[in-house]
C-alpha cells in the first residue's frame, strides 16, 4: 500500500511522464511487472474520477480529463501568462535554438524578464555556450500543446505565410502609432493549443512535496492540465 501511495505521489508531482524505471527508482522496487502493476491499480482507483493516469510513449503521467479541461483550465499557473512572454515563447519557437541576444534585439531589454519568467515557468530552457545564451523549447511545452514543436513549428509558419506577414516586428513591443497585423504569432498559439485539448500536464502545489503521501485519490483530485494556459491575454 505504501508504495502505491509513493507512486500516486510522484505521478502527481512530476511535471513530465515517468517511466517504469524512474518509479521503480522511486519506490525501491526492483521489478518493473510489480510497478506496472501498482500502475494498472491505480488506473482502476481513478475510472470514476476527475483525474486519470494516462500512458504514453514517455511513460505515465496523471493529468485532468479532456471533458473537464475548459471548466478547470483557468485554475492553472500560466492563464496569467502576458502578451509579452507570449511574443518571446512565439519567437523560440519559430527560430530555436536561438541567441538570448536575438530576442533581446527583437523585443527590447524587457525581454530579459519574458526569458526568465518563461524559464521559470518550465516552458523553455537556457544554456550557456562561451558567452552566449541559447534558448530551447522544452518537453514541458510540448506536453502543453500536445504536439511534437516541431509540428507546431511548422504549423505556425504557414500561419505567418497565410496572413502574410513574418517580419519579426509582429513579435516587438506594441506601440499606439503601428498597424499590427489583426493575428500575430502568439495569438495564433493561443488558438493552438486550444484545439489541442488532449496536451498533458500537471499542476504542482508548494506543499505537496510533503503532503502527498498522506493524500488518498479523492484529496488528489484538485490537480489540473495547463493546456489551455494561453487563452486568457492580458
Amino acid at each position: 500500500m505504501e508504495h502505491k501511495k509513493m507512486i500516486e505521489a510522484a505521478l502527481f508531482i512530476s511535471t513530465s511522464p515517468l517511466t517504469l524505471d524512474q518509479l521503480a527508482r522511486v519506490t525501491g522496487i526492483h521489478s518493473l511487472g510489480h510497478v506496472k502493476e501498482i500502475v494498472e491499480s491505480l488506473k482502476k482507483d481513478y475510472e470514476n474520477s476527475g483525474l486519470e493516469i494516462f500512458n504514453s510513449s514517455d511513460g505515465y503521467s496523471m493529468q485532468v480529463r479532456p471533458h473537464l479541461l475548459p471548466r478547470v483550465a483557468h485554475l492553472t499557473p500560466y492563464s496569467d501568462l502576458r502578451e509579452g512572454p507570449k511574443r518571446t515563447l512565439a519567437l523560440v519557437t519559430l527560430k530555436e535554438p536561438v541567441k538570448q541576444s536575438e530576442i533581446i534585439r527583437i523585443q527590447g531589454n524587457k525581454a530579459y524578464s519574458y526569458i526568465k519568467e518563461l524559464k521559470k515557468r518550465g516552458l523553455i530552457v537556457t544554456e550557456n555556450i562561451g558567452h552566449t545564451k541559447i534558448l530551447k523549447l522544452t518537453q514541458e511545452f510540448e506536453r502543453y500543446f500536445g504536439e511534437e514543436k516541431e509540428k507546431i513549428k511548422e504549423q505556425l509558419e504557414k500561419h505567418l505565410q497565410t496572413s502574410g506577414d513574418g517580419g519579426e516586428s509582429v513579435y516587438e513591443e506594441p506601440e499606439p502609432t503601428e498597424n499590427k497585423p489583426s493575428e500575430p504569432p502568439h495569438e495564433f498559439l493561443d488558438k493552438q493549443k486550444t484545439k489541442k485539448e488532449k496536451a498533458k500536464a500537471s499542476v504542482i502545489r508548494k506543499d505537496a512535496a510533503k503532503e502527498l503521501s498522506k493524500e488518498t485519490p479523492q484529496e488528489t483530485n484538485l490537480k489540473a492540465s495547463h493546456s489551455h494556459a494561453f487563452e486568457e491575454i492580458e
